[in-house]
């Protein structure tokens, strides 16, 4: 009995109404913590295993000395080497944000105890490097190579190894897809985990600038999920190792490495959507169905959802307990159509609520807004009507198609010839007036994206009214 109750609270659903503008609005609320996510690496099956750092250490020793033999490689610089983020987002992907950190340098070296740079315990036993993991949808976003790793700072590729399977979802003892770069002042960072067939073209011995394309995070060798392994040496061995964080309880190093250093913690929006039914998250390595949309079409019926009602999202990354999310649809004069808050009652490092909320009804560009711990993240999403002129007098003697359209339109007099027409926004004023002196005439208006109303004058007569969308 206990079991069965146990699973019945991990799928209730939070029942709530919202009261906005005089409609009672139905609500559902799905709440996970850290669904969608993955979980880390440990001491038993680390990134990088002992064997893989005694043969990276020779190879890398082997390549440096032939680089410098041929003047490839010069004598270390005495300028320090400083890091921009390892991580871009490439076009196409307009989250706010898309990745968390799963898991900072041990700073601990007794077995069976951790500690991070910032005396947390957010890393596992003997973790030698800064695991960034992409969120949400990490598999959707390598499926679409939607996170590039960059070179955190300019230097030489002293190591490259690809074609390795990137999918895995428990680690193991594979070999991953990785490059190694060495700096000006004799550093070098390893960049872990990466996509196969997704690494530069450039080989051995070629430099790279700050910022450039190196690969597509991924899942290769041993890792439980699309992360990227980013570890820093001083030197050309492990037993050099640096934490690129400055802290209370950094042992290894007294200054950050980072040109900018992150929050320990950065805890906000990172992502916010609007779905016709809810996310589907398989089993990995299985891609995830995010189910969004930017167009909803009224009457609109999403699979497993009240007749016009859709699915609005918010990814929260490093939830703290006691904070609030408010959030808003937007109407497209900027004033608001409904808004609710979520209340933190847990720290998570991340959260995925889903709130099930009926859309509006008058087509126009809306926008859903949510705000967390002083960060905010927006996704505008159009409403509109089925394609078809809608006219207000029945006797239908005119035709406007396309209807929706985008500002290019054809007016087509069905009985008499008019002699003007006028188009109103919904405040009633006049955006546009022209004659007309033909029975079929082209327009091609500049008009914002919303619902206009018209009316046709023959003479100092109305004949005919309607409504014309315009996307």
């Amino acid at each position: 009995m206990k079991k069965v109750m146990l699973f019945i609270c991990c799928l209730l659903f939070f029942l709530f109404i919202s009261i906005s503008f005089g409609q009672v609005n139905l609500g559902f609320q799905i709440s996970n913590e850290d669904y969608g996510s993955f979980s880390s690496n440990n001491a038993e099956h680390p990134c990088i295993s002992e064997e893989q750092y005694l043969m990276i250490e020779q190879s890398c020793k082997e390549n440096i000395q032939l680089l410098q033999s041929k003047g490839v490689l010069h004598k270390n610089s005495a300028a320090v080497t400083l890091f921009n983020w390892p991580l871009k987002a490439a076009n196409g992907l307009s989250d706010c944000s898309f990745y968390r950190i799963s898991a900072y340098v041990d700073q601990n070296t007794g077995s069976g105890t951790i500690q991070d740079f910032s005396c947390g315990t957010n890393t596992y036993d003997g973790h030698r490097g800064t695991d960034i993991s992409i969120w949400p949808f990490n598999f959707y976003k390598m499926d679409h190579d939607f996170v590039e790793v960059i070179a955190a700072a300019p230097g030489i590729i002293i190591n490259k190894h690809d074609g390795e399977f990137d999918k895995n979802c428990a680690a193991n003892n594979q070999t991953a897809n990785y490059l190694i770069i060495r700096h000006a002042d004799g550093s070098q960072a390893n960049y872990w985990h990466m996509k196969k067939n997704s690494l530069t073209k450039k080989v051995i011995g070629e430099s790279v600038l700050a910022g450039e394309y190196l690969g597509i995070v991924g899942s290769s060798g041993s890792s439980t999920g699309p992360h990227l392994h980013f570890e820093v040496w001083a030197g050309s061995t492990v037993a050099t190792r640096v934490d690129p964080y400055a802290g209370n309880c950094n042992t290894l190093n007294t200054t950050s490495w980072w040109a900018n250093q992150k929050s320990y913690m950065e805890t906000s929006i990172v992502k916010v959507s609007v779905n016709t039914t809810d996310i589907v998250f398989p089993a990995c390595p299985a891609t995830e169905t995010p189910n969004e949309s930017d167009v909803f079409q009224i009457p609109f019926q999403g699979a497993g959802l009240a007749p016009g009602f859709a699915k609005f999202y918010i990814f929260i990354r490093e939830e703290m307990s006691g904070l609030t999310a408010n959030m808003s649809i937007l109407n497209p004069d900027g004033t608001t159509f409904t808004s609710w808050t979520y209340m933190s009652t847990a720290a998570n490092k991340t959260r995925i609520n889903g709130f099930s909320k009926k859309l509006p009804t008058t087509p126009g560009v809306y926008i859903f807004t949510a705000n967390y711990n002083g960060t905010s993240c927006s996704k505008t999403f159009k409403i509109t009507t089925a394609t078809r002129t809608v006219n207000l007098n029945n006797e239908n003697k005119s035709i406007i198609y396309p209807n929706p359209s985008s500002g290019n339109f054809v007016l087509e007099m069905k009985e008499s010839v008019a002699t003007e027409i006028e188009i109103f926004n919904l405040f009633g004023v006049i955006v546009y007036r022209a004659s007309i002196i033909k029975p079929i005439t082209e327009f091609n208006l500049n008009l914002p994206a919303n619902i206009y109303l018209y009316k046709i004058r023959n003479e100092n007569k109305v004949s005919d009214t309607g409504k014309l969308l315009i996307e």
